[in-house]
């Protein structure tokens, strides 16, 4: 009889787990849209956890989140919120470009899902996701040395500290190549120029 207890205690534990992982009950925070240059998102629009955030041609987007998570997003340019828990939010990025900024650093952590890997982030970069190339470029643009990029390759199974650009070619096994980089030369410096608020 107590196995049978233990057995059904174990799976109402497991049972459990699965439902609050599926509902979050963590304390979320929100985020949402506070500059657009398009029509598809008013200033103030709020997004939920688990949507996906589509940008247009021509149409440039800003997203607040938690009042410590910037992420500005190009035209073309998809992103999942995958998690807007207070410290530690995570979205999942596959195409287009996004510039990131983690602006304060109080505990709460940054995750960016790329096809092949994951990035842990203190400060600010940019994420460059070619689909029909499969690539994904990740651009460290921290100022005076007061940021990180925390890269996992689950495939590769290796972890390291990103200081400099590179392109993570996403295929198995990925393969990875250090690039080089200026936003201000760059073909999309327009988008820059806006996030930075010119």
């Amino acid at each position: 009889m107590r196995q049978k207890i233990l057995a059904i205690l174990f799976i109402l534990c497991v049972f459990a787990l699965i439902v609050a992982n599926r509902f979050d009950f963590t304390e979320q925070v929100t985020a949402k849209v506070s500059r657009d240059t398009g029509t598809s998102y008013s200033i103030g629009h709020v997004f939920r956890r688990g949507e996906t955030i589509h940008t247009s041609k021509g149409e440039f987007v800003e997203l607040f989140i938690g009042g410590m998570v910037v992420i500005d997003l190009d035209e073309n340019t998809n992103l999942e919120l995958k998690s807007l828990a207070r410290n530690a939010v995570r979205v999942g990025f596959g195409h287009g470009r996004i510039l990131v900024n983690l602006t304060n650093n109080d505990g709460g952590n940054l995750e960016v899902d790329t096809p092949t890997a994951q990035h842990q982030l203190v400060g600010r970069a940019s994420f460059i996701g070619y689909d029909f190339k499969h690539e994904t470029s990740v651009i460290p643009l921290f100022l005076l040395n007061t940021g990180s990029i925390h890269t996992t390759i689950p495939l590769l199974n290796q972890t390291f500290e990103l200081t400099s650009p590179m392109t993570i070619h996403d295929v198995n096994p990925p393969t990875v190549e250090e690039i080089t980089f200026d936003e201000k030369t760059d073909a999309r410096a327009e988008f820059y120029l806006w996030a930075a608020g010119k």
